[in-house]
């Protein structure tokens, strides 16, 4: 278990308190500090390396038992690298040359830079990462390599990027790549072209969206073709260290931003299968989080992540600062929640943003773990605490693995791209129904797994799968989600399923073939005047919000489970061992906008049919005040839960059995009823407690 804290990003905090703070930053129980190794900083001089500052500090770390992770900060260029190639400048969507300047909360360096297409660029970035690998691989600190921090690429632009003419030329060897020449593209995008000139990548949301699409597309895998180039030249140099990046935050929340299209800094799923570990940043009450929200970034992550490693890249350290706006404070406590919240749901690691508060720009005054919010010594005592516990269990820890999960909720980038493709960055229907889903199985206490398409090997642990807003859906993963069904599982698809090709065309629902689960689509209708639809499984009614449209469905070997004005709205297919749920709406997106027990009442239903099993029931919570995961440590059962401090919970154990050994890790207390558990949650709302 990693247990660190960020302390510097160039130039601050000032030299005369570095010697100060890290003998601090290891009496707070810390064992990590990271540090940002800034390109523009170290090479301000071409092929001159000033490492001083970062030796000094590694030395200083290692006298202090604290282990260093590197976060190589190479989209932050120098300034000569443009000087000496003019022609390597970023392009926005309107073909201006971005200009670059420095990010809005450092110091130095460039951004966004030289296009991350042009060799000349990533020649001299291998340059860069190549000296530091060599350079700091061989000291006694180093821990890791965070290879790409958020991996950012496009920030302080006026406009969409990249549209360089490197760009452009990787964009035509991509689709090379997909469609074999220039013919191919012209079969697929259903044009006429005489060269490569002609083809174009799509521009800005509102016009056609096969070009918008493919482009979106290259963006997202050529971020992961750009992760690889940076583990494989840090590797080359340093073959002994783990080397993992993190995200902003999770692809399943990346519906684009100002001047971001969505998923352009990569897909998660495909970053992390590169790297040793995978993370992503989180500031609750920077941006609003509940601690559901948060658990949702979390759950997304560890998915991503797979059977590697993930951690939670920057928590939150102190009250925020938004220019001359302030935000809440972070109390002991809640950190505390988010910290333990994590591990339960299986962290390896967390890393505090920051240690002092930030003196730069609009994060002045802001974020510091010991920074000037009036909670500081809290923080300190807290994480102190914290510390104690985890090198007390620091083995049992290392070893717990949160259960499997038995359900899961389908992430379809080219929904997102498709959607972006219409409404740019207003477009968030195809997120908040990923997200409405997520929160739903949150709320029914249900561990889940996302997927994505091109990362399906836990879907054979699944009983219940979900595909929100599935307009556009991979035939490869729509077959395997067939078979899938087929060997005994149980879908339930929204509207609308694969209505557009992977060039982004609509396909008539008559053309559609069932889309391999035969189902028959006849067709969008309006929203009912109600804004219901009832529906009717197993004898049960329930009723339910709609959303956005209705999908009406031909009912030829299908049973009805709604009807308006007379026509199928949803229905039931057998198929193989298994059943397809279709329901002509989007449940998640309307739970998203408002809580709706009666999709909570209709998940919950079809998690009994599929045959989930409730591993723990915390009776009278619903997931958004408390939060649990179950697990195993060797032979212990091991239970993390979330709440309010020093309340009492009940919690259900259907497969407690007898036990013979229990104990509370934390500070907080249990005892055995029967089949239950009463525990005393801590002063910071944490229990963690292990049996067997």
């Amino acid at each position: 278990m990693l247990l660190g804290v960020q302390y510097y990003r160039p130039p601050s905090p000032d030299l005369a308190q570095w010697e100060h703070d890290i003998a601090a930053i290891a009496r707070a129980g810390f064992d990590t500090v990271q540090l940002w190794l800034i390109w523009g900083w170290v090479e301000a001089k071409q092929g001159e390396y000033e490492w001083g500052d970062y030796d000094r500090l590694m030395d200083l770390a290692h006298a202090s038992g604290l282990r260093v992770v590197i976060s190589t900060i190479a989209e932050m260029q120098p300034a000569w690298l443009l000087r000496r190639h003019p022609d390597a400048a970023m392009v926005d969507h309107l073909g201006r040359v971005t200009p670059s300047t420095t990010r809005v909360e450092a110091q130095v360096g460039v951004t966004p830079g030289g296009s991350f297409d042009d060799p000349r660029v990533l020649a001299h970035m291998r340059d860069f990462l190549d000296a530091a690998a060599r350079h700091f691989g061989p000291h006694p600190a180093l821990e890791a390599w965070d290879c790409w921090n958020e991996n950012r690429w496009a920030m302080e632009g006026d406009g969409y990027l990249d549209y360089s003419p490197a760009s452009i030329r990787a964009f035509h060897s991509w689709l090379v790549s997909r469609h074999g020449d220039l013919d191919g593209v012209a079969r697929a995008w259903r044009r006429r072209f005489a060269e490569w000139d002609d083809v174009q990548p799509g521009r800005k949301p509102g016009l056609p969206y096969t070009d918008l699409v493919a482009f979106q597309r290259f963006l997202t895998e050529r971020a992961t073709t750009h992760l690889r180039f940076r583990r494989d030249t840090i590797r080359a140099a340093d073959p002994a260290h783990p080397i993992s990046a993190h995200c902003g935050e999770p692809s399943v929340n990346s519906a684009g931003s100002l001047f971001e299209q969505p998923l352009s800094r990569g897909n998660d799923f495909a970053h992390a299968a590169e790297l040793d570990g995978y993370g992503c940043s989180s500031f609750p009450h920077l941006e609003g989080m509940s601690m559901l929200d948060l658990g949702l970034r979390i759950e997304a992550t560890r998915s991503a992540a797979g059977e590697r490693p993930f951690w939670l890249a920057e928590l939150q350290g102190g009250g925020g600062r938004l220019g001359h706006h302030v935000l809440p404070a972070v109390r002991a406590d809640e950190q505390q929640r988010w910290l333990w919240n994590g591990m339960g749901r299986g962290a390896k690691g967390t890393i505090i943003w920051q240690w002092r508060d930030e003196v730069l720009g609009r994060e002045s005054g802001g974020f510091g773990f010991v920074g000037d919010d009036g909670h500081a010594a809290d923080r300190v005592e807290a994480m102190a605490r914290t510390s104690e516990l985890l090198a007390s269990h620091s083995g049992f820890l290392d070893a717990y693995r949160p259960e499997a999960a038995q359900v899961g909720v389908m992430f379809l980038p080219d929904t997102y791209y498709l959607e972006w493709a219409q409404d740019g960055n207003d477009g968030r229907q195809a997120r908040e129904s990923v997200l409405g889903w997520m929160r739903v199985f949150e709320e029914l206490q249900l561990p889940y797994e996302v997927l994505d398409p091109d990362h399906l090997s836990r879907l054979d642990d699944l009983k219940l799968l979900v595909l929100p807003w599935p307009l556009s859906v991979p035939p490869a993963a729509l077959a395997a989600v067939a078979a899938w069904v087929e060997r005994g599982g149980l879908l339930l698809t929204e509207a609308d399923l694969a209505a557009f090709d992977e060039e982004a065309f609509y396909r008539p629902p008559g053309s559609r073939g069932g889309s391999g689960l035969g189902l028959r689509s006849l067709g969008r209708r309006e929203l009912p005047t109600s804004g219901t639809l009832s529906l009717e499984l197993d004898g049960v009614t329930f009723l339910l919000p709609a959303a956005s449209w209705l999908e009406q469905y031909d009912e030829t070997d299908a049973r009805v489970l709604a009807r308006d004005a007379g026509r199928p709205v949803a229905v039931e297919r057998a198929l193989g061992a298994g059943a397809v749920v279709s329901v002509g709406t989007f449940l998640g997106l309307a739970h998203s906008r408002a809580s709706s027990p009666s999709v909570l009442r209709f998940a919950g239903h079809l998690a009994e049919r599929a045959g989930v099993t409730f591993s723990a029931r915390v009776p009278g919570t619903d997931g958004t005040t408390v939060q649990w995961r179950r697990g195993t440590s060797g032979d212990w059962s091991v239970l993390f839960l979330i709440g309010i401090p020093h309340s009492e919970l009940v919690v259900h154990l259907p497969d407690l059995g007898a036990v013979t050994d229990i104990e509370e890790l934390t500070d907080g207390c249990v005892s055995v009823d029967s089949d239950r558990l009463v525990v005393g949650l801590s002063a910071w709302g944490v229990v963690v407690v292990r049996w067997r």
